[in-house]
């Protein structure tokens, strides 16, 4: 029965998963816009950005239902300004939104257009998805079990390609821009129609561990655009609304697809395919000559996305796998490859290089406040070895580095959204000067010029547009090198007078030049797919790039032929007609949306804290439960009040449990109220009473998170006292009991490539000491290490495990047990138990197959293990070992195409018999929870 609550919560949209809680400082103020549409919450001083989101979300509402459906709710949307995420998300539970204000650092993928109002086009398509979507049985099961019950109705009715397809195109029908229009959000689908690569449905829709596939957002799109350009701009609202209607109880809009257009969704998805693929096969064989690849194909997808040249037939590139995580490496034209150093955890992959010196950026976080990160500056040196931090606390991106290595320039943004460029000493880090940004541009990839005077740099202005400016490092003066528009710009490369730069001029990324002296632009190279980053060799007068494929970003060469050049006129569209979509929403609103009046008045932190949304059953045989949840908007308040049954007992009671995340510590506060606890006691039968508990305490949660390891910390200690009350003649020797329970754990865990099973290094650790302070003895003192190891190939793991457990014998009271006993056995009678374990995991396969849309293998994997544990039996005076041995088979799946579900086997063989039962073996099925905590 437990699987059911894992699938009840596995069904919730994603995007919940988003949500921090209790992440900001509470020294924050926040202020609000409320009308009749929305509410923004935004910190003071945003109010300008505040201001255009209220705007653009009452023009939205309005104007832009049509295609999705009239029904209306009030939505609140908080914008976030301390972190240096880009992203953006709406949920149900409470239904919320909120905007990570910081754009993000590369153009390519996201676009150019002020993030504020791509974020609010975009995630308000999500807001009146989830308003339409309430109707039907949907809506029957929004009634019983509030929003969180919506929300899993329609994630099933309705996949997750079409919520972010959908949104894609308004963002796109609604602007002068959007994803819709840029070439490098095709990158994916074209790399598999150049290689003739022809997924399934199935395996496009779930992903795979070996092979690329695009993810949900171009799919959608794809097949958001082919719906509306065959059946009209009303399609999807009929398709969704008999899907979130269950009109057809299984795969509703594949049934709803069928219908209207004789195909399932299977079927049009290969309809869609067979339309697009030849449009970008056409363009590939007409338009572009590709170059020399430079390096043999990898056998695990692999991407080599940034180089720079050394020496002559030498360079160093940035280089991630599936099977290994990223770093910086050495390598030569015979493909031979060395790694230099490894970068840390990042918002932003891209480096830059110089004379032996790197440097980058890194992620760090505040201990405390999760909202709260900061991107710092790192410099590597190759002849010394010597990694540097020169910067903390600090909000960087893109930095380049002079050819002497003493200065850095780098781009900066604040919280208060204002964007510009610093100066910094290349040794320590600090400040040499600010350069002035009137216009307050969002500069992109900023380069030292050739004589190292003057910063370039592609820069977005506040309509979304991007250029190529050249500004002094003396008098801070502009001057533009390419005009403003909102074609797509990349990192620029300088060579004495030309600027070499990746751009989305034509139906794939590539390389341009602008010759500094005339500013006229030519077309450098021709790939068939988007190049991300180039450079020259002067000495082979190659060009070196690399460009995306269906084994990951690749390096290509190609003749650096001044002379054979094509021009490009800035002013002419050269995209052909499936990057000039016509949507017949009305074209891009972000210039003609109105300037409203707004009240900006105070948004007080304890504005509703008992914030109820949703019931949610669970079923966790013997327990069954139905508890009613609440969550404020800023998302530092949590309630849970709820009825429980035991099935073994029948009993039931009452639960209600507080948190508080406002504060350094969060606090927490609850009750317990029981009937009908019963037990059998010798000579008296079963006898029955009730039990109260009452509780609180604090948790300090940290994170530690640095360079390749994401650490956290979390220290609790909690309050209990406990009361029983018999029901007929007989009494408790200690009908009352206080405790105090203290936890401590820590996780510290490498980054891992995507195939590995577990980090290559990493180390979990949870201390628990629960310690009565009444009159009444009771203790209990558990212990547990896993320490996580390489194997001997790269996707396996050594995983060590440790574990220790004592309790007193008095058994006034038996605390939560969280030992993990040898495998294969029931649990011993004990005064004291330890246990070592040893598990090796490896992959098995790969399959990519699954049947009926329903689920879908991802991965086979084993895991061989052995147990010892040695237990105390303090009434017979003598230890009993357990020692066990045996393998699990893990497989690593998705259910309904959507939802990561891991399920197992096990097999042990007992050294010694089981005492309870003399088994000497034992078959098992394993679980998610189980899976978890089982070693």
């Amino acid at each position: 029965m437990k699987a059911f609550s894992c699938l009840l919560f596995l069904v919730l949209p994603f995007t919940a998963l988003a949500q921090t809680f209790g992440g900001n400082p509470p020294s924050l103020k926040w202020r609000q816009i409320n009308n009749d549409t929305a509410r923004i919450i935004f910190p003071e001083g945003l109010e300008k950005q505040g201001r255009r989101v209220a705007d653009l979300v009452h023009y939205l509402d309005r104007y832009t239902r049509y295609s999705i459906g009239d029904r209306n709710k009030k939505v609140s949307i908080v914008l976030q300004n301390q972190t240096l995420e880009s992203n953006g998300y709406v949920q149900l539970g409470p239904f919320r939104s909120e905007f990570y204000l910081t754009p993000p650092p590369s153009s390519s993928d996201l676009g150019s257009l002020k993030w504020e109002d791509q974020l609010a086009i975009h995630e308000y398509r999500h807001v009146l998805q989830n308003r339409n979507f309430n109707q039907g049985v949907s809506k029957v099961v929004s009634v019983v079990l509030g929003e969180m019950g919506l929300a899993a109705a329609t994630s099933i009715a309705v996949p997750n390609w079409f919520w972010e397809g959908d949104a894609v195109t308004m963002e796109t029908a609604l602007s002068a821009q959007g994803r819709g229009r840029l070439p490098a959000f095709f990158d994916g689908f074209r790399a598999l129609s150049l290689e003739h690569k022809d997924y399934s449905y199935m395996k496009i829709r779930n992903g795979s561990y070996v092979d690329f596939t695009p993810n949900h957002y171009p799919l959608g799109y794809l097949m958001s655009v082919y719906g509306r350009e065959h059946y009209g701009r009303t399609f999807w609202k009929d398709v969704t609304t008999d899907a979130v209607r269950y009109r057809g109880v299984f795969y509703p809009l594949s049934q709803s697809l069928k219908r209207r257009t004789g195909h399932n969704v299977t079927g049009f998805y290969s309809a869609m395919l067979q339309e697009y693929q030849p449009l970008w096969n056409n363009y590939a064989t007409q338009e572009s000559k590709p170059g020399k690849a430079l390096l043999e194909a990898p056998q695990t997808v692999t991407n080599y996305k940034y180089i720079y040249p050394v020496k002559p037939g030498e360079w160093i590139v940035y280089k991630d796998a599936y099977n290994k995580i990223p770093g910086f490496y050495l390598l030569d034209s015979s493909g031979h490859q060395q790694l230099v150093t490894r970068p840390g955890m990042n918002f932003d992959d891209y480096f830059s290089y110089r004379n032996g010196k790197l440097v980058w950026t890194e992620a760090r976080f505040h201990p405390r406040w999760s909202w709260k990160d900061y991107s710092i500056v790192k410099t590597f040196d190759m002849a010394t070895s010597r990694t540097s931090t020169l910067t903390h606390m600090t909000r960087y991106f893109s930095p380049d580095i002079s050819s002497d290595g003493k200065r850095i320039i780098a781009a900066f943004t604040l919280t208060s959204q204002q964007y510009g460029l610093q100066l910094l000493d290349g040794q320590t880090g600090s400040v040499i000067s600010t350069l002035p940004n009137p216009h307050n541009w969002y500069y992109t990839y900023p380069k030292f010029s050739a004589d190292e005077q003057w910063v370039i740099s592609n820069v977005r202005n506040d309509r979304g547009q991007m250029a190529m400016i050249r500004q002094s490092l003396a008098s801070g003066e502009t001057e533009e090198l390419t005009p403003f528009s909102y074609i797509v710009l990349g990192i620029p490369i300088i060579r004495q007078d030309t600027v070499y730069y990746t751009a989305a001029y034509k139906d794939a990324d590539n390389v341009y030049a602008v010759t500094l002296s005339d500013k006229k632009i030519y077309q450098v190279t021709a790939h068939p797919n988007s190049v991300v980053h180039a450079t020259i060799d002067n000495t082979s007068q190659q060009v070196v790039y690399s460009a995306f494929g269906t084994q990951g970003y690749a390096l290509y060469t190609t003749p650096l032929t001044p002379a054979g050049w094509q021009q490009i006129d800035t002013s002419r569209n050269y995209h052909s007609s499936w990057l000039k979509p016509d949507f017949q929403e009305g074209g891009n609103i972000l210039d003609k949306v109105p300037h409203e009046q707004h009240d900006i008045l105070k948004y007080p932190k304890g504005t509703r804290l008992f914030n109820f949304h949703s019931w949610l059953p669970t079923f966790d045989d013997p327990d069954y439960s139905l508890t009613l949840y609440g969550d404020n908007i800023l998302n530092t308040a949590s309630t849970a009040i709820g009825y429980t049954y035991n099935r073994n007992e029948g009993s039931s009671g009452f639960t209600g449990d507080f948190i508080y995340g406002a504060w350094f510590p969060y606090l927490q506060a609850g009750a317990k109220y029981t009937f009908n606890r019963s037990d059998i006691f010798s000579n008296k039968g079963r006898l029955y009473w009730k039990e109260m508990d009452l509780h609180g305490g604090f948790t300090v949660p940290l994170n530690l998170s640095s360079g390749l390891y994401s650490r956290s910390l979390s220290l609790s200690s909690m309050y209990h006292y406990l009361e029983r009350y018999p029901q007929g003649n007989f009494r408790f020797r200690n009908p009352a009991i206080q405790y105090i329970g203290n936890t401590l754990v820590f996780n510290n865990q490498r980054i891992r490539a995507r195939q590995n099973i577990y980090s290559h290094f990493g180390q979990y650790v949870a201390l628990q000491y629960n310690r009565s302070v009444s009159k009444v003895f009771a203790e209990q003192l558990f212990a547990r290490l896993d320490l996580y190891l390489p194997g001997l190939l790269p996707n396996h793991n050594l995983v060590f495990q440790g574990a220790w457990q004592q309790r007193d014998t008095s058994r006034n009271y038996s605390f939560t047990d969280n030992f993990a006993y040898a495998r294969g056995y029931h649990e011993p009678f004990y005064e004291h138990i330890y246990k070592l374990g040893v598990n090796y995991h490896f992959p098995i396969a790969y399959p990519d197959w699954g049947f009926a849309q329903l689920l879908y293998f991802m991965r086979i994997r084993g895991n061989v293990f052995y147990d010892y544990s040695r237990a105390y039996n303090f009434v017979s005076g003598k230890n009993t070992q357990y020692t066990s041995a045996g393998g699990e088979l893990f497989f690593d799946t998705k259910i309904g195409n959507e939802l990561p579900f891991t399920f197992g086997l096990r097999y042990s063989h007992l050294f010694d018999k089981d005492p309870l039962d003399n088994a000497s073996q034992r078959f098992a099925f394993i679980l998610p929870l189980q899976q978890l905590f089982n070693y």
